[in-house]
C-alpha cells in the first residue's frame, strides 16, 4: 500500500500563462516538484490583481502557504516608453494587492519577479 504525502507547501504561482510562468509549470510538470506540494497556475482569467477583493479572494480560495509573484502588465519596448507611467502604478497595485493579500492568509514566503518587457537575444541594433 502506498503512503499518501500530505500536502504541506500550496505554491501559487501569478502570472502562471506567462513566459516565466509556464516554464516553471513545465518544470514542475517534467518531475521537479515534491510529493508534499501543490502548484496552482493562475492567469488575468482568474483573477484582476488590480483589484484588491479579486486578490484578497484568489487567496482565500486558494489558501498559498507560499507564492511565486509573476503578474504584470507587459507590452513592448515602444508601448513601455509611451505608457511608462501606467505600467509603473499598475504593477504598484498589482504587487500592494498581492503582497498585502500574502500577508493576510499567512503566506510563509513570496518570492516576486517583475520584467514589463523582453528583448529578443538575436538581433541587430537599433531595433
Amino acid at each position: 500500500v502506498l503512503a499518501m504525502t500530505e500536502v504541506t507547501k500550496r505554491i501559487l504561482v501569478t502570472g502562471g500563462t506567462g513566459l516565466v510562468g509556464r516554464a516553471i509549470e513545465k518544470v514542475v510538470a517534467d518531475g521537479e516538484g515534491q510529493p508534499d506540494e501543490e502548484w496552482i497556475f493562475v492567469s488575468s482569467r482568474d483573477a484582476d490583481l488590480t483589484s484588491s477583493s479579486e486578490t484578497r479572494a484568489l487567496f482565500e480560495r486558494h489558501k498559498p502557504t507560499h507564492v511565486i509573484h509573476l503578474a504584470a502588465m507587459v507590452g513592448g519596448l515602444f508601448k513601455n516608453i509611451r505608457s511608462n507611467l501606467d505600467f509603473w502604478r499598475t504593477n504598484i497595485h498589482i504587487n500592494d494587492n498581492v503582497l498585502h493579500s500574502a500577508h493576510e492568509v499567512g503566506v510563509q514566503k513570496v518570492v516576486s519577479c517583475l520584467s514589463t518587457c523582453i528583448f529578443p537575444d538575436k538581433t541587430t541594433y537599433p531595433i
